[in-house]
């Protein structure tokens, strides 16, 4: 076939886990190329968290201001431009494609866009181009999970969130995880009507339930509507107003636009997976504990389209796509942990986790102390007028080991890395309370946190 070209290694997805793998081979000497249907960065400094945090930076702006005012510090009024920050937004993410595709060029990896679907085992079609490569990643992702209900097709993405030019006056966010909760404190600081309608009987069940409460009280505190235990039945749109329906509740609610932020699924779809005889299901691409495809050994996965228990995360994305590229560079012999890997919610104030909550360190097993305590007189909060924070802390009293940090307020999303590093290296709380830290900071509250 004269249109075909062959590689030691192709990545389909340029997100962090495509780009890791492919760099490491191409240090290593193989020949690489890598695909996307989309421009090139993946969803994290596209579509995700960076350009959600400029959004959020203003926000956390807005609300310091607020805080503030009347304590001797600021005053007048203060809005947010959404149309300048979208464009400042926009400053950051327009480059990034260039960016990668130059420094991918100067490694020699060949980048193509388009669709790449699989017509063989190791073989994918992009455009009129085919491409046979010894061995593939695939690293494409996650998208929203398809909702059951009538008029589910009418909500909008959180791509399309960060993307608005205009804010609308009153907007639903349907689901109350992370997207919902840190999507909504945007746009109800830059004056839009938030409402977030979660199916569950609290929001963020991710986390730990008592912190969990202390952000849904600041996010109401805020102008943020939460309708729990209530699940979108319907919507339906007559001109530009959108109507939700409720169950079991019945009520009807109306918005300027309906945001989809009820959880992302692997995004398994349109590459004729069936053709590569690529084992996978709703799940994602089905691997072994290499991160090799269950049914063809030529293919690996990596990032949130993998059937492995790590969550929908960077960190584990980047970490899978480096463990990936060594195993098909030098023979599977590398297996990702998931244990104690940090996590933060970047809601208003910030929430951030390591390790067990109560339950998970019950179900083990472990003779454990948990202390949890709201902080908001402590000097870290008060120093902001921060009305919601606080801490949990989950100890094994027979090893004094920590357990489980769970965190909320000023600074959390950066201490947790200090309580993932104690964690995974074993040291005792003891020896966490002994170290000497930078005064005052958020990192030195960790000796009253022990």
């Amino acid at each position: 076939m004269s249109n075909m070209l062959t590689y030691d290694f192709l990545a389909i997805g340029s997100g962090v886990a495509g780009t890791t793998a492919v760099i490491e081979c191409a240090k290593n000497n193989l020949k690489t190329a890598i695909v996307d249907n989309q421009p090139y960065g993946g969803t994290c400094p596209l579509r995700g968290s960076d350009p959600k945090k400029i959004l959020l930076g203003a926000a956390e702006l807005y609300d310091w201001f607020g805080r503030m005012k009347d304590k001797g510090v600021v005053t007048g009024d203060m809005k947010i431009n959404w149309q300048n920050l979208i464009k400042y937004k926009c400053g950051y993410t327009e480059c990034i494609p260039s960016q990668i595709e130059d420094s991918l060029s100067h490694l020699k990896i060949d980048s193509f866009s388009g669709n790449a679907e699989f017509t063989d085992s190791n073989t994918v079609q992009i455009g009129d181009k085919f491409i046979r490569a010894k061995n593939i990643l695939i690293a494409t992702g996650s998208v929203p999970t398809k909702l059951p209900f009538e008029g589910a097709d009418l909500m909008s993405s959180s791509d399309d969130f960060l993307a608005l030019k205009d804010l609308p006056d009153r907007i639903i966010f349907v689901g109350g995880g992370f997207i919902s909760l840190e999507f909504a404190q945007a746009a109800a600081r830059a004056g839009a009507e938030s409402i977030i309608i979660h199916s569950g009987s609290r929001i963020l069940e991710a986390f730990d339930e008592d912190l969990a409460n202390l952000i849904s009280k600041a996010a109401e505190s805020s102008g943020i509507k939460i309708i729990l235990n209530n699940r979108v039945s319907h919507i339906e749109q007559k001109e530009s107003v959108y109507t939700a329906s409720l169950s079991p509740s019945n009520k009807q609610i109306e918005a300027d636009m309906v945001i989809h932020g009820a959880g992302r699924t692997a995004n398994v779809y349109n590459m004729q997976l069936e053709k590569g005889n690529i084992d996978f299901d709703k799940s994602g691409i089905n691997v072994n504990e290499y991160l090799q495809n269950t049914a063809n050994s030529h293919i690996y996965a990596a990032g949130d389209v993998s059937s492995t228990d790590g969550a929908y995360l960077a960190t584990v994305a980047a970490m899978e796509g480096r463990i990936a590229a060594a195993n098909i560079i030098n023979g599977n012999h590398q297996k990702p942990s998931y244990e104690n890997i940090p996590s933060a919610v970047f809601t208003i104030p910030s929430m951030a986790s390591v390790g067990m909550n109560e339950t998970e360190a019950d179900k083990a097993g472990y003779k454990y102390e948990s202390r949890f305590q709201e902080t908001a007189n402590w000097f870290t909060s008060y120093r902001t007028g921060e009305k919601y924070s606080g801490f949990k802390i989950i100890k094994d009293i027979e090893t004094d080991k920590i357990l489980g940090a769970h965190l909320l307020g000023n600074a959390c999303e950066d201490v947790i890395n200090l309580f993932s590093f104690a964690i995974n290296n074993g040291l005792t709380a003891t020896q966490m309370k002994n170290s000497v830290y930078t005064y005052p900071t958020a990192s030195s509250d960790i000796v009253h946190m022990l």
